[in-house]
Parts: C-alpha cells; structure tokens; sequence
C-alpha cells in the first residue's frame, strides 16, 4: 500500500500487523492487547488520572515528574476532548473536526501553563484510547514517515504551533485511510478474536510504526 500521501510505499502490511498484535516471548512483546484493552474507568468521554499512565505500555515513560503535568493539563485536555463529535472517524472527519483533533494539542503551545516537559506523542497515547477511530498515535517514527514536502513539510524555519503541525498529519493519515480503505478492512480482520479490536486508524499507526522499525 502506498502511504504518506503516496510518498511511502508499505509491501507487508499484513505480516507487519500479524507480528504486532501476534503471540510474543518475553521482553518481546509489543503493546498490544495490553495498551488497547486497558480498561480504566470506561468512559470514552472522561478522561481520569489512570488514562495518564496508559502510555507507558508504548514505551513513553510517565514519572512523577510527568505525571504532574500530565495531572495539571488534564482540565484543557478534557474540554478539548468535550468538543469532539462522537462516533467520528478520521477517514469521514470534515475539516471542523480535523481541526478539533488539532486543538487537542493547544495546551502544549499555550504560554501559560507551566512545567510543560511532555511533548504531542505522549498527548497522543493519552488521548487516542478516548477515540481510537479518531485521535491518531504518533511518535518520533511516526513523524519521520510522514515527513515529506508532498506531505507534512519539515517545520519552517521561524517554527510552527502543535495545532498547525497536527493539522497536516491528521490530513495525511484521513488520505491514507481513504486511499486504502479496503485494504485496512482486510487487516482488521487478522485481530485476534479473542483480544480487544483495532480501528483502521490503529491499524494506520502500527504499520507505519513497524515498517520504520525495521
């Protein structure tokens, strides 16, 4: 499948997925079941402290230190949360609501709040269990993949805001989805049955992730 808007060209998706979400021995497992069905209060509409530690199960550590800030920017987490429809997916998302998904990210800019050592990746881990077919994961890996002049542009020189940045990747990722949907049908069915389902946006987040891994 070709991705990042057709910069990027993906050959084995399906083993990909098949060894992400496959049985793996210890000290080789990748996080899912346990990041996907984590169950803290339930509630994909309220974010509670224990959703503060769900990224450590994708290798993003959460110390105190973290944990404090993650604790004091829960309330504009929250509320930007509050403004996204419900049952949207990215894929059929218009541009009010892509727009939403990158003001989730505006704490992070805002000058205002203080002891800010979290970046947008660990948002992201946070948020995206709250709406997994719409808030996409993203990670230093993730970035690289979809860094491309065609795609999402290396920040210019005089930088670049968290909400304009996620503007140009939650674009990305919805052509993505619509440029392969059928394919990303096709993957959400080598998920484990008896383990937690996976959205195509997951499924989006896996691939790319594992084809820079290698």
């Amino acid at each position: 499948m070709k991705l990042a808007m057709g910069t990027r060209e993906v050959f084995d998706a399906e083993s990909l997925l098949e060894e992400y979400v496959g049985p793996r021995r210890r000290g080789l497992r990748y996080a899912y079941p346990y990041y996907d069905g984590l169950v803290t209060n339930s509630d994909p509409d309220l974010l509670c402290t224990s959703d503060l530690l769900a990224p450590c199960l994708l290798g993003a550590g959460v110390d105190v230190d973290r944990m404090h800030t993650l604790t004091a920017l829960l309330p504009l987490l929250q509320r930007a949360l509050d403004k996204l429809p419900p049952g949207i997916e990215l894929i059929e998302a218009d541009e009010v609501t892509l727009d939403l998904v990158a003001a989730l990210y505006d704490p992070l800019d805002d000058p205002d709040v203080s002891d800010r050592d979290v970046k947008g990746s660990l948002i992201a881990k946070v948020l995206h269990r709250k709406r997994p077919a719409l808030v996409p994961l993203f990670d230093s890996k993730v970035r690289i993949f979809y860094q491309h002049e065609r795609c999402v542009p290396a920040a210019p020189k005089d930088g670049r805001s968290w909400r304009q940045y996620m503007q140009l990747l939650v674009r990305a990722m919805q052509s993505d989805l619509r440029e392969n949907a059928d394919e990303f049908g096709r993957l959400t069915a080598l998920v484990p049955e008896n383990g937690p389902p996976l959205t195509s946006l997951r499924i989006l987040d896996i691939v790319v992730w594992m084809s820079s891994a290698v």
